[in-house]
C-alpha cells in the first residue's frame, strides 16, 4: 500500500504539488476561522441558579430558597457536584455536570426542575448567563463629567447594555456601580398618624394610579376610533398629586404625607478606578465556546458607534480591560518561539546536509503539517491556545522527512559516483523511499500512540491537554503524509549534483569517533549496563527532591487582589478603607491602572458582601520594574498593606481567580473543605486549621471563609402580645418589610426605560434602633401599637455566608504558595492537620483546588501509561515481527527518564501535568529513534552481514539522522524552554523535560541499544 502511494506520487508529481497548494489554501482558511484563546477553558459544564430574595438574612435564604432548590436538583442527568452560597438577599446554586453532558440540555433540565420548586412570592430565580470562568473578556467604564452617576447607570442599563448584547457571542453585559435609579416616596410617619393613614394605603394608592387601558373601538362616521385611556405617571410631581384619602371633603395627596425624590436603590456595590472613587463599569461576558477575539472586535465596533453617534454629547465609553492584549501577548510568545525554533532547525539541516535546497524541502514540511493540523482542528471544533500551539515541537514534525531525505541523499550520492542515468536514479529513489517508509510509518504510529494517556484525561486536565495532543497528533499525521508524498516529489526535481552529499568534516569526524567509542562499548558492555543502571537508580531516587504541582501559573500581566474585610463592616466604611488602599497601591511605579470593587453587582451573579474588596492591578512591562519577579512585587504590596489591620489578602490573576473559584468554589490554589451541620463548629475547626497552615513554610494568603459575624437586628414577634391586640404576624411583618425595607408599588416609564417607584418611611424614622422600636402597627380597634410592645428587638451576630456542597453545609480554608511546590506542602499540611485537629462524628475534611486536579491526573497516568507501553510493544512487534526486538526497544525507554529528571532538578521546574505530558512525548521519541536504528541493523543482518559488523555499520550509518532528529527536537523547543515572555510558563516544563530527556535518550540509544542487541542476538543463537 505504502509502495503504491510513493510510486503514484512520483508518477503524478504535478497532481501532488496541486494537492499541496489546495492544502495551503484550505489550511489558511481554517486558521483564519480558528478560535484562539490565551488559556483553554477548563471548566466543566455548569449551570447556576441565581435567586434574589431582597432584604432577607442568610439563614432565611438558605432555608426558604437554597434548600428547596437543592432538593429538587438532586438526580439531574450527568450531575457530579452541587454547591451553593446563601448570603444577605441572595442564593446562588451551582450545578456541575460531567464531560458527557451538553450545555443547552443541562440548562433545559435545570429550568424544568426549577419550575416545580415552591419559592416565596418575592423571590426571583433566573439562570446565570451561559459563560465560564474565562468568559470576562472586556471591561469598560462610562466617562461623563456632567452627568450624575445614576443617569450614567441608566444609560448603561437601557442603551449600552442592549447594544453590546446584540453582538453575536456576547452572553451578558454586567453593570456594576453608579446606583440603579428609582423614584422614592419617603413617607413621614408623624403625618401618617395625624391623617390617620397607614403606609399600606399609600402603597395601594400609588399602585392603583398608574395604568393605561383600552376600550376597543367605535365607528365615528367613516372611521374606526380606537378607545385609549391614559393614566400612566409621567413625573415625580404626578406621584405627589395622587389622592390617598379624603377627610371632610378635603383630599389628602401623597405629597401631603411624603417627599418624592429621585434617588438610587440601596447600594450593594461601588466601583473605583485610579483617582475616581465611584464609576459605572460594564463587564462583557463571552458565550461559552465562542471566539473571544471575534466577539471583542464586534464589541469594539459597537462601542465606536456609540461613542460617535449613540451616546449624549460628552459621554464616552473607555476600555479598562481587554482580553485581546493577553491573547496577542501569548500569540507573540508562540510565534517568537516557533520562528526561533524553525531557524535553529534550518541551521541544523544546513550543517549536517550542506544542501540549501534539500534543507528547504525538509523545512517546508513544518508549515504544511501545521496547515494540515489546522484543517482537522477546525473540523473537530477544537480551539487553539498557548499550550496546544506552544507545545508543537517542529523537530518531531520534520524527523520523518529528515530520515527519508538523508537516506535518499546517501543513495543518490552512490548513484552519481557510479554515473547512473536519471531513470535509474529515479527508480533508486523510489526503492529507498519504499525501504524507509515502513519504519517511518510505524515510528510515527508509535509516537502518536504515546499520546494515548493524554486522550484519557478527565475534567480540568482533559480540557487543558487534549487540544495539545490533538494538535500535535494531527500535525504528525500531516508530516507523515507529506514526507511520503510531497518530499519525494520535490526531491525528484533536484536529481543530480544538488541531491548528493558534499564533503562534511563534521559528520565524518562524528562517525569516526562514534565507531571507535561503539567498538569499546561492544568490548565492555557490562560497564555501560552497570553505569546506566546505577545512573537510572540514582536519578529516580532524587525524584522526591522535585516539587509537584498541577500546572505552572500563566502570567496574565496583572494582579487580582481580593481583600476580605471584617464581616460586620458597612458599605460606607468599606469604601473609605478602599480609597486609602487604592492610594497606597498607586504609589507603586509598576502599576499601570487600578480598578476596585466593593460589594457585588445588582444582578446577583457574584455572591459577595460589603466585606469583599476586589482589586484589578494592571501592570506595566516587566522591563521597567524595580523587582525581578512578580512574587517579589506581591511581597512588597503585602508589606505596604500591613499598615491596614485586619485584612485578609489573596493574590491571583483575572482568569486564574475566576477559574479557581468556578472549579472548586474557593479562591486559592489549595482549598480545604470541612463538612458538617453546625456553623459554629465549622468556624472553630476552620480557624484551627488556618493556624496550622500559617506555621507551614511556603503558605501565604491563608484565610477561612467567615460564615458568622454579620450584625443583625432581630425583631422577634411575641405571639402572646400580638394576640392581645388582635394583630396577626403578617401585619407586623408588613410594617417591617414596607416601612424599613421599602417596596416597589409600580414603575415609572421614561420612554423605553422603566424605574421602580419605591414606598418606604423617611430615613430619619428608620435609621436607628429607637426609631424602629417606635414604628407603629395599626390594630383592628384603630389604635397604633409601637413595635416595641409587640416584639423583642435585639442586636446580635448571625450567619454572614452559608456555603453548602452536595446537600451539606461546609466551610472552606484557602491558601496560595510562594517558593514551594504543592505536593510537599499538602503532604506536610495533611500530616499536621490529622495529628492536631479532632473532628466530631458527622464532620469530615476534603482537600480540593489544584492539588485535587493534580492527584486525579497523576492517578490516571499511573494506570494508563503502562497500558500505552503495552500497546507500543504490540506495534513494535508488528514492526519487527519479533518479541526480542520489541522488548529491546522498550527496555531503552526508562533511561530517557534520566535526562528529563535531571533537567527538572537543575532548572527548578516542578513536576506538573505539563511535565508529565513531556515525559509521555519523550517516550515516544525515544522509541522512534530506536526503531530507526534497529531497522537499519536488521536490514544489514538480512543481507548477510555478521552481528558485529551489522551493528557497527548500521549504527554509524544511522548516526546522522538520529543525532539530527534529536538535535532538531531539542532545538525546536529550546526557545520555549528559555522564554520568559507572558504565557511562556505553561509550556516550559514540557520543553525542559523533552530537551533533557533527549540528551540521555539519544546517548543511550546510540550505545546501549547496539550493546543490548548483540547480547540478545548471541543469547538467541546459543
Amino acid at each position: 500500500m505504502i509502495n503504491h502511494i510513493i510510486a503514484f506520487s512520483l508518477q503524478q508529481r504535478l497532481l501532488v504539488i496541486g494537492a499541496s497548494l489546495v492544502l495551503v489554501i484550505a489550511g489558511l482558511i481554517s486558521f483564519g476561522r480558528l478560535p484562539v484563546q490565551a488559556f483553554p477553558d477548563v471548566q466543566n459544564i455548569f449551570v447556576q441558579v441565581v435567586t434574589q430574595y431582597p432584604g432577607q438574612a442568610p439563614e432565611e435564604v438558605e432555608k426558604l430558597i437554597t434548600q428547596p432548590i437543592e432538593k429538587e436538583m438532586n438526580g439531574l442527568p450527568h450531575l457530579i457536584n452541587m454547591r451553593s452560597v446563601s448570603i444577605f438577599g441572595l442564593s446562588v446554586v451551582t450545578l456541575t455536570f460531567d464531560d458527557d453532558a451538553e450545555d443547552y440540555f443541562s440548562r433545559q433540565q435545570v429550568l424544568e426542575r426549577l419550575k416545580t420548586v415552591k419559592l416565596p412570592q418575592s423571590a426571583n430565580s433566573v439562570l446565570a448567563p451561559l459563560t465560564t470562568g474565562v468568559g470576562e473578556i472586556y471591561r469598560y467604564r462610562i466617562e461623563a463629567p456632567d452627568l450624575p452617576l445614576k443617569e450614567q447607570r441608566a444609560l448603561q442599563d437601557w442603551l449600552i447594555e442592549r447594544t453590546l448584547r446584540s453582538v453575536q457571542g456576547v452572553a451578558d453585559v454586567v453593570a456594576f456601580g453608579g446606583g440603579v435609579k428609582e423614584y422614592q416616596v419617603l413617607v413621614d410617619g408623624y403625618k401618617l398618624r395625624d391623617y390617620k393613614l397607614t403606609l399600606t394605603e399609600i402603597y395601594q394608592a400609588i399602585n392603583a394610579n398608574n395604568a393605561n387601558t383600552g376600550g376597543g373601538y367605535i365607528e365615528y362616521g367613516d372611521e374606526a376610533l380606537v378607545i385609549r385611556g391614559t393614566g400612566l405617571l409621567e413625573s415625580a410631581e404626578e406621584i405627589g398629586n395622587i389622592i390617598v384619602s379624603s377627610q371632610n371633603d378635603v383630599p389628602i395627596f401623597v405629597k401631603s404625607v411624603a417627599d418624592i425624590v429621585i434617588g438610587t436603590q440601596p447600594r450593594i456595590g461601588i466601583v473605583g478606578y485610579n483617582e475616581l472613587d465611584d464609576i459605572v463599569q460594564g463587564i462583557v461576558l463571552l458565550i461559552k465556546g465562542r471566539n473571544a477575539i471575534d466577539v471583542i472586535n464586534g464589541v469594539k465596533q459597537k462601542i465606536e458607534y456609540l461613542n460617535n453617534h449613540g451616546l449624549p454629547p460628552g459621554v464616552k465609553i473607555i476600555p479598562i480591560y481587554d482580553r485581546t492584549e493577553l491573547v496577542q501577548h501569548t500569540i507573540h510568545t508562540v510565534e517568537h518561539n516557533m520562528l526561533e525554533g524553525t531557524v535553529l532547525i534550518f541551521l541544523i539541516l544546513l550543517i549536517f546536509l550542506r544542501r540549501i535546497w534539500v534543507a528547504l524541502v525538509v523545512i517546508a514540511v513544518i508549515p504544511l503539517s501545521l496547515l494540515f493540523a489546522f484543517i482537522l482542528i477546525n473540523l473537530a471544533h477544537v480551539s487553539a491556545n498557548l499550550i496546544s500551539l506552544g507545545a508543537i515541537d517542529f523537530g518531531i514534525i520534520v524527523d520523518s522527512a529528515v530520515v527519508l531525505t538523508e537516506a535518499i541523499l546517501v543513495k543518490m550520492t552512490l548513484e552519481m559516483q557510479q554515473q547512473e542515468n536519471e531513470s535509474h536514479m529515479r527508480q533508486s529513489m523510489l526503492m529507498t523511499a519504499t525501504e524507509m517508509a515502513r519504519p517511518i510509518l510505524f515510528s510515527k504510529a508509535i509516537l502518536i500512540m504515546a499520546f494515548l494517556p493524554i486522550f484519557t484525561f478527565q475534567r480540568v486536565e482533559e480540557k487543558i491537554f487534549s487540544p495539545m495532543a490533538m494538535t500535535l497528533s494531527f500535525a504528525l499525521i500531516g508530516s507523515l503524509i507529506i514526507s511520503l508524498t510531497l518530499v519525494p516529489v520535490l526531491l525528484s526535481y533536484l536529481l543530480g549534483p544538488r541531491l548528493t552529499e558534499s564533503h562534511n568534516p563534521l559528520v565524518q569526524n562524528m562517525e569516526r569517533y562514534y565507531r571507535i567509542f561503539l567498538e569499546a562499548v561492544l568490548r565492555h558492555p557490562r560497564r555501560l549496563f552497570i553505569g546506566s543502571g546505577l545512573t537510572l537508580v540514582l536519578t529516580l531516587s532524587a525524584t522526591p527532591w522535585i516539587g509537584t504541582e498541577f500546572m505552572p501559573k500563566l502570567d496574565e500581566g496583572n494582579i487580582w487582589l481580593t481583600i476580605t474585610l471584617p464581616t460586620p463592616i458597612s458599605l460606607s466604611k468599606a469604601k473609605a478603607l478602599e480609597v486609602d488602599i487604592r492610594a497606597s497601591l498607586r504609589e507603586f511605579s509598576e502599576v499601570k491602572s487600578i480598578l476596585t470593587h466593593v460589594g457585588r453587582p445588582e444582578d446577583g451573579t457574584d455572591p459577595k458582601g460589603f466585606n469583599n474588596l476586589e482589586i484589578l492591578i494592571d501592570l506595566k512591562p516587566k522591563e521597567i520594574w524595580r523587582f525581578s519577579t512578580k512574587d517579589e512585587l506581591i511581597m512588597a504590596i503585602q508589606k505596604r498593606l500591613e499598615v491596614f489591620p485586619g485584612l485578609q489578602l489573596n493574590f491571583s490573576q483575572v482568569i486564574q481567580d475566576n477559574v479557581e473559584e468556578a472549579i472548586s468554589g474557593v479562591k486559592g490554589e489549595i482549598a480545604i473543605k470541612i463538612f458538617g451541620e453546625e456553623l459554629s463548629i465549622l468556624q472553630e475547626k476552620a480557624d484551627q486549621i488556618t493556624g496550622i497552615l500559617r506555621s507551614i513554610e511556603g503558605a501565604t494568603d491563608i484565610a477561612a471563609e467567615q460564615q458568622s459575624g454579620l450584625a443583625q437586628m432581630v425583631i422577634a414577634i411575641d405571639r402572646a402580645k400580638i394576640a392581645r391586640y388582635g394583630i396577626n404576624v403578617t401585619d407586623v411583618e408588613d410594617v417591617i418589610s414596607l416601612a424599613i425595607g421599602g417596596k416597589a408599588a409600580t414603575q415609572m416609564l421614561e420612554g423605553e426605560r422603566r424605574f421602580d417607584i419605591i414606598v418606604r418611611l423617611a430615613e430619619s424614622m428608620r435609621n436607628s434602633v429607637v426609631a424602629i422600636e417606635n414604628l407603629t402597627v395599626l390594630s383592628p380597634s384603630g389604635s397604633r401599637i409601637p413595635l416595641a410592645e409587640l416584639a423583642h428587638i435585639r442586636i446580635n451576630q448571625g450567619a454572614a455566608r452559608i456555603s453548602r456542597e452536595d446537600n451539606v453545609r461546609r466551610i472552606a480554608i484557602k491558601c496560595n504558595l510562594i517558593g514551594r511546590d504543592q505536593g510537599s506542602f499538602v503532604a506536610e499540611a495533611q500530616q499536621k492537620i490529622a495529628q492536631q485537629v479532632a473532628l466530631q462524628p458527622g464532620y469530615h475534611i476534603v482537600w480540593s483546588g489544584q492539588f485535587e486536579n493534580q492527584q486525579r491526573a497523576m492517578k490516571r497516568l499511573s494506570f494508563i501509561v503502562p497500558i500505552s507501553l503495552i500497546l507500543i510493544f504490540v506495534l513494535l512487534f508488528w514492526t519487527f515481527n519479533s518479541i526480542k526486538n520489541a522488548a529491546l526497544i522498550v527496555m531503552n525507554v526508562p533511561f530517557a527518564l534520566i535526562g528529563g529528571v535531571i533537567a527538572l532538578l537543575l532548572t527548578g521546574v516542578h513536576l506538573s501535568v505539563s511535565a508529565a505530558v513531556g515525559f509521555i512525548a519523550l517516550f515516544g521519541i525515544a522509541v522512534q529513534n530506536g526503531v530507526i536504528l534497529l531497522s537499519r541493523i536488521n536490514l544489514l543482518r538480512r543481507e548477510g552481514a555478521p552481528i558485529r559488523e551489522a551493528i557497527l555499520q548500521g549504527s554509524v550509518s544511522r548516526l546522522r539522522p538520529v543525532v539530527m532528529t534529536a538535535l532538531m527536537a531539542m532545538l525546536g523547543l529550546l526557545p520555549a524552554a528559555l522564554s520568559t515572555s507572558i504565557g511562556s510558563e505553561t509550556v516550559k516544563p514540557f520543553a525542559v523535560v523533552i530537551i533533557g530527556g533527549l540528551i540521555s535518550a539519544t546517548l543511550l540509544t546510540l550505545t546501549m541499544l547496539p550493546a543490548l542487541y548483540r547480547n540478545f542476538e548471541e543469547l538467541y543463537e546459543t
